[in-house]
């Protein structure tokens, strides 16, 4: 059961580090790369398979747009999810405003495409038709540019699915000091495990310490479910219908999601 009880700390957007454009590409993969294996080695959004299919069954087609794929996320298993419990073999395409070059190469062996060119999850291109995704993505945004981000995939008629595993809570906040040992006892999961890699997190510590500051703005960013609640109720017209809740898989933490999808 959601607990919708107003968050007592306020939202503050700082910086993370992977928003700016000057951060070198070098770094940024540091970060969307290690995400990656987290996501994918933890299984921590296999919840998301069941609320996919819902939005997939009212799509014009089998297509996942994903959108701040970063590192490329955890959609390439859960599209192994939605083959094996939902016969839905979904064709997944990932897109970034930062394209991870190294990440595109190791999609394509994962059955997903990985677009080369940048694409704004604010400024979503014509031609990219189907039903978008965006995964601990939603809070990078402004809540006026998170609605924009939404009411355009409503505008396109096309589904939308949102999912946060940060939270604006203390818990999830003081959480986030676990988050250097982690990417400590993670980072030779990560492939390739290159020197420069090695380097920036055994030696000079670079990577945990941007991982730990991002993973805590992150959390300090997320938009609360009664907040998405409200922010969808504007969004309200006849012909698509929205739903903010959690999802749990056995053995995980919950998620929340933002659901979008048109109803004729």
């Amino acid at each position: 059961m959601m607990d919708d009880t107003p968050s007592l700390l306020p939202r503050l957007h700082l910086f993370e580090f992977t928003d700016q454009t000057w951060v070198p590409d070098a770094l940024r993969d540091l970060t969307t790369d290690y995400l990656h294996t987290i996501s994918t080695r933890l299984g921590i959004f296999d919840a998301a398979a069941e609320i996919l299919a819902r939005g997939l069954n009212a799509a014009q087609g089998p297509d996942l747009v994903d959108l701040a794929s970063g590192g490329r996320g955890p959609l390439p298993r859960l599209r192994q999810l939605l083959a094996e419990k939902h016969g839905i073999d979904a064709r997944v395409v990932l897109t970034d405003k930062f394209p991870n070059a190294q990440a595109a190469e190791r999609a394509r062996a994962e059955g997903a495409q990985y677009l080369e060119r940048s694409v704004d999850a604010l400024q979503v291109p014509a031609d990219l038709r189907g039903m978008r995704t965006l995964f601990n993505a939603l809070h990078h945004f402004r809540p006026d540019e998170a609605r924009a981000v939404l009411e355009d995939a409503q505008a396109r008629g096309v589904p939308i699915a949102a999912f946060e595993t940060v939270r604006r809570t203390p818990p999830a906040i003081l959480s986030m000091l676990l988050v250097p040992l982690l990417v400590l006892l993670f980072t030779p999961m990560v492939k390739p495990l290159t020197p420069l890699r090695l380097l920036l997190t055994y030696v000079v510590p670079v990577a945990p310490l941007i991982i730990f500051w991002d993973g805590l703005v992150s959390a300090l960013r997320a938009h609360q479910p009664e907040e998405l609640r409200r922010m969808t109720e504007t969004l309200a017209r006849e012909g698509y219908t929205w739903e903010v809740g959690e999802a749990k898989a056995p053995g995980k933490a919950a998620i929340t999601y933002v659901l979008g999808r048109p109803t004729r």
